[in-house]
């Protein structure tokens, strides 16, 4: 029997194909139904083979494992594209507080002041830190003092000094230009910088004074100045002194 299966496990396949003769079919039919292992041989000859060579893998798993190392790659890019994303907007707002409460960019805007003797190193210096809060909100005391005088175009240089002191000089003289209709400016506070008594506010301003036929009287533009301020009898801050540059 032992030798009978060896010789029929040998024919299986041809037999599967119909490839034998009709007595050797006879003779395999007749062993399969009193061999079960011989009709198990048959059947997985039937089923065909469940793995492929070794050393080879599947078609369908090939594909799905360089999908998967390809969805991987993406992954890891967009990680490192966040991460860098994350880096340069965390750089870029650490540079805009600092140009906010440093903003050494005025340096450009001051030109010609930043060179020769005009100015002090520490005057220049306050002009590119922009000072507390606190001081900054007691100085627009002085720009709003200082707003009233440049609208000013009706009133004679001495009833100025009255009412804006040294800030007269940013107010219309109507001795000197008697024609004067209104008065457009920009006012801008650069820094302020408050001691107990004493301090300093820079500020940035342009002005064009116009007559009544439209034409213009006189104006500034783009113009910073310096102005040193004391606090006076009643604790209010009052300009002393300004430096602007020729």
């Amino acid at each position: 029997m032992k030798n009978e299966c060896g010789i029929v496990r040998d024919i299986l396949p041809l037999y599967l194909e119909n490839m034998v003769s009709d007595e050797t079919g006879t003779f395999v039919k007749e062993h399969l139904k009193d061999c079960p292992a011989c009709t198990a041989e048959l059947e997985a000859l039937k089923a065909g083979p469940k793995t492929e060579k070794a050393g080879h893998e599947p078609r369908e798993s090939l594909e799905a494992e360089v999908m998967k190392c390809m969805k991987a790659v993406r992954k890891k890019f967009r990680k490192r594209a966040c991460c860098v994303a994350a880096v340069m907007a965390g750089i870029f707002i650490i540079v805009c507080v600092l140009l906010h409460f440093f903003p050494v960019y005025r340096l450009i805007e001051m030109g010609p002041m930043t060179r020769g003797n005009y100015y002090s190193g520490e005057q220049i210096a306050k002009a590119i830190s922009i000072g507390s809060a606190s001081d900054r909100a007691e100085a627009q005391a002085v720009l709003r003092l200082a707003d009233q005088a440049f609208h000013d175009v009706r009133h004679t240089s001495v009833e100025n000094e009255e009412k804006y002191g040294l800030l007269a000089r940013y107010a219309t003289d109507t001795a000197s230009y008697g024609d004067t209709a209104f008065n457009e400016h920009s006012l801008e506070l650069w820094s302020a910088h408050l001691g107990k008594d004493e301090g300093w506010i820079w500020v940035f301003y342009s002005s064009e004074t116009f007559n009544h036929d439209g034409s213009v009287a006189h104006g500034s533009r783009n113009i910073p100045s310096l102005w040193k301020v004391e606090r006076n009898d009643t604790g209010e801050w009052v300009v002393v002194q300004i430096y602007e540059h020729p």
